[in-house]
C-alpha cells in the first residue's frame, strides 16, 4: 500500500512540478465550440442516398490579439491539412464538406439511387481538448465515417502542444530515440494490453505477427491523461478492424526514464 501511495505522489509531482515556474498558461485557455450539421443528397434528390455531416470542433480563443493564436493555427492545420494563414476555420469546414460531397456525387452509382433501400452515409468529425494542465495540452481529432463500404471506419489523431513555447510536441520531443526499440517498454505495453482486455496469452490479443513482446510496435501516437500517457494505435495498425484499435495506458512514473532531457527539465520537478 505504501508503495502505491509513493508512486501516486511521484506521478502527481511530475505534472504539478511546472507550477513552480511562471504561472501556467493552461488556466488562461478559453474555449470556442464550433458546431456544423449538414445533409447532402445524391444528385440533389431527397429520395436517393444522403450524406450527413456532424462537425464539432473545440478551439482555443485568441486572447489579447496574439495569445494562443499559434496554437489555434496549429490545430486547424492538423485537422484539415491546410495552411491556416490563408484559410479560416469556417472556410476549412466548408472545403472539407465540399471535398467529401464531390466524391459522393460521382454519377452512375446505382446503389445510391435505390429508393427502396436508401443509403445513409456520414462523416462525424469531433475535435476537442482531452488534457490541459501546466502548459501541456493534448488534443484529440476523431473522424468517424461511413462512405458506402463494407463497414464504417474511424481515423484518430492526437496533437500534443507546449503552450509556453508555442510548439507542437512530436514523439521525439517527449521520448528518447531508443524508446521505440526498448524491450522493457514493449513488455509493459503488452502486459498492460493483456490486462485491459483480460487476455491470458499474447495470441488472445489477435495482433499481427506478434509472438512475443519484442515483435510489438511502440506507437508514436500518444496523449496525456491525468497521471498516465496513452499509446494509441490506428485501425489496422497492429490488428484487424474487427478487434478494434487498442489504446494502452501506462502510468507516468513508469515512463520517466524514457523522457528526453528537455521534456524532463520542463515538466518534471527539480530538487532544491
Amino acid at each position: 500500500m505504501k508503495i502505491k501511495i509513493l508512486l501516486l505522489i511521484s506521478a502527481l509531482f511530475i505534472f504539478n512540478g511546472c507550477k513552480k515556474q511562471e504561472k501556467s498558461l493552461s488556466s488562461k485557455v478559453e474555449y470556442e465550440d464550433i458546431k456544423v450539421k449538414e445533409v447532402k443528397f445524391y444528385q440533389n434528390n431527397p429520395k436517393y442516398a444522403n450524406y450527413s455531416f456532424d462537425i464539432n470542433i473545440q478551439l482555443p480563443k485568441i486572447i489579447s490579439d496574439t495569445l494562443f493564436k499559434d496554437f489555434r493555427k496549429t490545430i486547424i492545420e492538423h485537422i484539415f491539412n491546410v495552411n491556416s494563414d490563408t484559410i479560416n476555420i469556417n472556410l476549412a469546414i466548408n472545403n472539407y464538406i465540399q471535398e467529401k460531397s464531390e466524391a459522393f456525387q460521382e454519377p452512375g452509382v446505382d446503389r445510391f439511387m435505390n429508393k427502396d433501400n436508401q443509403y445513409k452515409l456520414y462523416s462525424n468529425l469531433n475535435c476537442k481538448f482531452i488534457y490541459n494542465k501546466g502548459n501541456l495540452c493534448s488534443y484529440k481529432i476523431l473522424e468517424d465515417n461511413f462512405t458506402g463500404g463494407a463497414h464504417p471506419y474511424q481515423e484518430v489523431y492526437y496533437l500534443n502542444y507546449d503552450l509556453s513555447l508555442n510548439k507542437k510536441l512530436n514523439f521525439e520531443d517527449i521520448f528518447i530515440s531508443t524508446s521505440i526499440d526498448d524491450i522493457t517498454l514493449k513488455e509493459m505495453l503488452i502486459n498492460q494490453l493483456m490486462k485491459q482486455e483480460k487476455a491470458k496469452t499474447i495470441t488472445d490479443l489477435n495482433l499481427f505477427d506478434v509472438e512475443n513482446p519484442k515483435d510489438f510496435k511502440v506507437s508514436q501516437m500518444i496523449y496525456f491523461d491525468s497521471l498516465d500517457i496513452v499509446f494509441a494505435y490506428a485501425q489496422y495498425d497492429v490488428r484487424a478492424y474487427a478487434y478494434g484499435a487498442p489504446e494502452i495506458k501506462l502510468p507516468i512514473n513508469l515512463l520517466t526514464k524514457y523522457f528526453t532531457e528537455d521534456f524532463k527539465k520542463r515538466f518534471l520537478p527539480t530538487k532544491k
